[in-house]
């Protein structure tokens, strides 16, 4: 694949950010996360506290569906100029730039769907054992079993309500990305070789991007 956009999907204390990171090393190309919340926020207007919340509350959760027609279309109306809907184009827009800027990793936002048209990228989830990824984030955190578990299970749920609420395809599931890699068995320098391998693959033709 030439000049290959990498977007990596991930459940939380997979390793997901690291791996992205050692792909990005090898390849010697960018790795963008954080950066692009500040970046889609100073292009919004939005500050990082409300680009943070809009995680939270998705507009395309229509949840608040009544029945009414009239009353539901002023609502749908509402949702989808909400600070959600303006922070997600704000992070669509910064994440089409820098896919067009050349070869790059990005991890999470919902890049997979976003540039999942484009010839060029290729995308990655990655998952692991709930026991290792228990360890992974107490030992990174410092923190107890208790709270580990905690975090977990409210950063899977919003990262998939955040996924599902703008992608075509749901998050943590094959028909989302191209390739699925089990981190806890391949460990981080593995799932990278799996990776860079799977470009490889698409170099030679191999393998089709439809």
């Amino acid at each position: 694949m030439r000049d290959p956009v990498i977007c990596i999907g991930r459940q939380y204390g997979s390793a997901g950010r690291e791996i992205g990171e050692k792909v990005a090393a090898r390849l010697g190309i960018p790795c963008y996360d954080k950066f692009l919340v500040k970046k889609a926020a100073e292009e919004s207007g939005l500050s990082l506290a409300a680009l943070t919340k809009a995680d939270e509350t998705p507009s395309a959760s229509l949840w608040f569906l009544s029945g009414n027609p009239i009353a539901d279309t002023a609502g749908i109306a509402s949702a989808f100029y909400s600070d959600s809907q303006i922070a997600y184009d704000a992070e669509r827009r910064v994440i089409e730039q820098l896919a067009g800027q050349g070869p790059c990793v990005i991890i999470g936002r919902g890049a997979s769907d976003i540039l999942r048209r484009k010839n060029n990228c290729f995308s990655v989830f990655l998952y692991a054992d709930r026991e290792a990824r228990l360890r992974r984030v107490m030992d990174r955190n410092k923190i107890g079993a208790q709270e580990a578990e905690h975090r977990i299970r409210q950063m899977d749920k919003l990262r998939r309500r955040y996924f599902d609420s703008y992608a075509s395809t749901p998050w943590g599931q094959p028909d989302s990305y191209d390739l699925m890699i089990a981190s806890d068995r391949y460990g981080v320098e593995g799932c990278a070789d799996l990776i860079l391998s799977s470009i490889g693959l698409l170099k030679e033709g191999t393998v089709s991007h439809e």
